[in-house]
């Protein structure tokens, strides 16, 4: 322990089991607020009697439980509060694992009927001049960075004269890890415009995607079912065809800028494909 009485923030890490990045995480949503922040090296120092808290954060946290309740519990320190909070989420545990039991029934139920319910199209998709931005998200970040990047194509495509020729889309790679994903998320342009330094500085680039034949399916609805429309695809590719080493692409034809309605939300996924042997 400093002289101050605190430990810093690799010291307190190992006396909570609490990791750094976790416990930057948790300062910055002001869960957990280091005692003193030096304002030179921005170093984070605790205080002792922050473990109490800390511990109690680790355990809820092992419990899945939302920050935000986690945070009503420190706030009261009341055994009260704590057993009503710990019984509402025990509730909504209850009905995760109880509609968790139900999707899994549907899925080997589905095992004996026919995967798809949209029909699958061969098309060959052109050349395509793009503008373009790489990056990598988690899926709980990915649509507020996707609305971010998309305003800042959108801006290239203002600033330097570009014309935008079609819908947006993405092209995803396999994924790096369960918590994160590559992508290059893209507008199709009718040429190549030359792009302000600032635009280059926010990862605003001009590329080009490469024609290739993919297998397409339309997705439609919210967000929430695209996995088994790409459960589905993947299950015709592996039956009908070969895929190329292409990441897999997708084409926002209706979003929620185009309409409320979620069931009108439209979304081709497009698997490349290696071309067909004669």
């Amino acid at each position: 322990m400093s002289e101050s009485g605190l430990l810093r923030i690799g010291e307190f890490s190992r006396a909570t089991w609490l990791s750094i990045k976790a416990l930057r995480a948790y300062h910055e949503s002001g869960l957990l607020v280091p005692a003193e922040v030096d304002p030179s090296s921005g170093y984070r120092s605790y205080s002792a009697s922050q473990l109490t808290d800390a511990a109690v954060i680790r355990r809820l946290r092992q419990l899945d439980m939302p920050l935000e309740s986690i945070r009503q519990v420190l706030d009261a320190r009341d055994p009260a509060v704590t057993k009503k909070i710990l019984a509402e989420h025990g509730a909504a545990m209850e009905q995760r694992l109880t509609d968790m039991q139900r999707s899994i029934d549907d899925l080997y139920t589905a095992v004996a009927e026919p995967i798809m319910h949209t029909p699958v199209l061969r098309r060959m998709e052109p050349a395509r001049t793009i503008l373009a931005v790489d990056g990598v998200s988690s899926e709980a970040e990915f649509e507020g960075v996707a609305g971010r990047v998309c305003q800042s194509i959108i801006d290239a495509a203002r600033v330097s004269g570009a014309v935008i020729d079609g819908p947006f889309g993405g092209c995803y790679p396999p994924l790096l890890d369960d918590d994160s994903q590559q992508f290059t998320l893209f507008a199709p342009i009718k040429r190549p415009q030359l792009l302000p330094r600032r635009c280059v500085d926010e990862g605003v680039r001009i590329g080009e995607l490469p024609a290739v034949e993919v297998a397409v399916l339309a997705h439609r609805g919210d967000q929430s079912t695209l996995a088994d429309s790409y459960r589905s695809l993947g299950a015709w590719v592996a039956a009908q065809a070969e895929p190329a080493d292409q990441p897999v692409r997708e084409m926002y034809l209706v979003t929620a800028d185009d309409t409320d309605d979620v069931d009108q939300h439209c979304t081709e996924i497009c698997w490349p494909l290696r071309p067909a042997v004669p």
